[in-house]
């Protein structure tokens, strides 16, 4: 039988581990016949104790499941959530993982769901599909992207019946594309067994090694012009730069390949849009080009990648800059990576524009600020 000790055991090893896990997101989950444990929207995996996990009533969230909610996305979403913290059983000032209803779904003891560097370099790439059915074959399921919550949670109950009818078992391993992955298992061992060999079969035959991501701070022209700008404003902003940044600085061309988001969490973290500005420009052509960034998208640039330099990111505080940095350097890490699969394949308008106004997100980015 499992413990809530080695759900936090899992939890701390993924979740200290940058590889697998960046600022609040990922969750894990224990559940017995009549309970489920899932970590709270919003807590970080790593150092995560017992108080950081939502516990509920298994039937209830089963009651979720056969219930019938409004097309209408902003209506259904809301019952939901009110559905959902009926099914709490203790704390209740903590909300529970928008993804419960999918851990309650996938019929393991143990789920830990990721968005690991290497696995979504392949679920970020054109052949995502195609890589997926060569390398793992009956041995996973994959599913196209859908817009996270209950419409998810509809389609992967239905992905999983099928599987389940072809297959005679309950998968062990789920590809969201533009996502990341669920992991199931009934030990915390067999879990652990099960992301070395997804890994290991993803870099068979590839070339997958990184040019140096680590950043180093640096001084530019516009790094002090975007200083300036949005000092009135209590706004902080930072430069960085590396190897990897000045790959996808280098050029337009080159930018073109992280100018959109590839998850959501992505978004929650950097926004959906991102501003490329020239090498030597201007003081009064940047300040033009911040004013229109803003006016068309609604908010300041948290990521401003300067042409032949690197990254100025913006933002509240020092705490949120390195949680842009490090959210947008995985980015990057994707894309270089996704070339060995296809090429980079973003998130569509649509998919984004659900993301920017989901309410679950924004109390997600609101938990992880602090």
């Amino acid at each position: 039988m499992g413990t809530i000790q080695q759900l936090i055991e899992i939890s701390r090893h993924y979740g200290g581990d940058p590889a697998y896990v960046i600022a609040g997101g990922g969750n894990t989950s224990f559940k017995d016949d009549q309970r489920i444990w899932i970590k709270a929207s919003g807590i970080p995996l790593a150092g995560i104790g017992e108080s950081g996990f939502v516990s509920l009533s298994r039937k209830k969230l089963g009651e979720i499941e056969e219930n019938s909610y409004p097309e209408d996305s902003v209506l259904r979403e809301e019952q939901v959530k009110s559905d959902m913290q009926r099914a709490i059983i203790s704390p209740e000032n903590l909300r529970p993982s928008v993804e419960t209803s999918l851990h309650n779904l996938i019929d393991y003891a143990y789920i830990v769901h990721t968005h690991p560097t290497i696995i979504n370099a392949v679920m970020c790439a054109n052949d995502a599909q195609q890589e997926v059915e060569e390398r793992f074959g009956s041995d996973a399921l994959y599913v196209e992207y859908t817009d996270p919550g209950y419409i998810l949670f509809r389609k992967l109950q239905a992905e999983i019946r099928t599987y389940r009818q072809r297959y005679g078992a309950e998968p062990k391993i789920i590809f969201l594309q533009n996502h990341g992955i669920f992991v199931g298992a009934n030990s915390t061992a067999e879990v652990k067994d099960i992301y070395r060999s997804i890994e290991s079969r993803i870099r068979e035959g590839k070339d997958l090694e990184l040019l140096p991501g680590k950043m180093e701070g640096y001084q530019s022209e516009l790094s002090s012009i975007v200083s300036d700008h949005y000092a009135s404003r209590n706004l902080v902003s930072k430069a960085f730069r590396s190897p990897l940044s000045d790959h996808f600085s280098s050029s337009r061309n080159q930018y073109q390949k992280i100018s959109r988001p590839f998850t959501p969490d992505i978004i929650v973290y950097c926004k959906s849009s991102y501003l490329f500005l020239k090498k030597g420009v201007k003081g009064n052509v940047a300040e033009k080009r911040l004013r229109e960034f803003e006016k068309t998208s609604g908010y300041y640039p948290k990521v401003i990648v300067e042409e032949n330099g690197g990254l100025i990111i913006l933002e509240e505080s020092e705490k949120s800059i390195r949680t842009v940095l490090e959210v947008f350097t995985d980015m990057m890490k994707i894309s270089y990576l996704s070339e060995q699969f296809g090429g980079p394949h973003f998130m569509t308008k649509e998919q984004i524009n659900f993301i920017d106004n989901w309410e679950v997100e924004n109390y997600r980015r609101s938990v992880a600020k602090g």
